[in-house]
């Protein structure tokens, strides 16, 4: 089993300034192709944007997005590098390191991955969800420990969120550190929601066991 992700931020943005009314119009079917999943097709609008408005990191952005989703992921960081270079406002950077580092994931570079992700945290301490990937991204490299200091920075960031507390309560598993294993998969299993059978039959399980041989759950340090 290997922890679990959760999906990669989608950027539908518009562009800095004023436009034209036909860019304007065009960029809105775009966001909406984006949303219903078609990729090419916005990817092609976005291209011919490009061809009058060159200087659009938002674009850029959401073209890295689109190319992440259909695969092309070279392509994609492409795009990313274009908008770090063209971007002049700090509060997009989450969303674009975050599907910037999940690209690099894609093409297994763990690493660059890894420092990425650390970026889009520094850039938004309180997106839960980019600690959990960055977690990802250690515990494939093997080190877990770290791994496991991330995700409980995204459940501190968000208490319900039931794959942060699965992921940990994992990483610590596999760390032998089974009290807080135990902590963090009773929290999981308390949450409500449609929580994936597979990871419930696996806390469960754990929970079970442990509590047969005595064991007490505690925090994470």
């Amino acid at each position: 089993m290997r922890p679990v992700a959760v999906a990669v931020l989608v950027a539908l943005l518009a562009l800095p300034g004023a436009c034209t009314s036909p860019v304007e119009g065009q960029l809105e079917t775009a966001s909406t192709l984006m949303r219903q999943g078609s990729y090419e097709k916005a990817l092609a609008i976005y291209e011919d944007v490009l061809q009058r408005v060159p200087d659009a990191p938002n674009i850029h952005t959401n073209m890295g997005f689109a190319l992440s989703q259909l695969g092309r992921y070279d392509e994609a960081i492409t795009h990313f590098e274009a908008a770090q270079a063209q971007k002049t406002r700090p509060a997009l950077n989450a969303t674009l390191l975050h599907d910037w580092a999940f690209a690099l994931e894609r093409l297994g570079r763990l690493d660059d991955a890894a420092a990425k992700y650390a970026e889009a945290a520094a850039a938004d301490p309180a997106r839960a969800g980019v600690y959990i990937n960055w977690g990802n991204v250690l515990a494939r490299l093997g080190h877990l420990d770290e791994a496991a200091d991330r995700y409980a920075q995204a459940v501190q960031n968000d208490p319900d969120s039931a794959v942060g507390w699965f992921n940990q309560g994992y990483a610590l598993e596999r760390l032998d550190r089974a009290p807080q294993a135990l902590e963090c998969y009773r929290t999981f299993l308390s949450l409500k929601g449609d929580l994936p059978s597979n990871l419930q039959e696996h806390a469960r399980r754990f929970v079970a066991q442990a509590e047969a041989a005595g064991l007490e759950g505690e925090p994470q340090l």
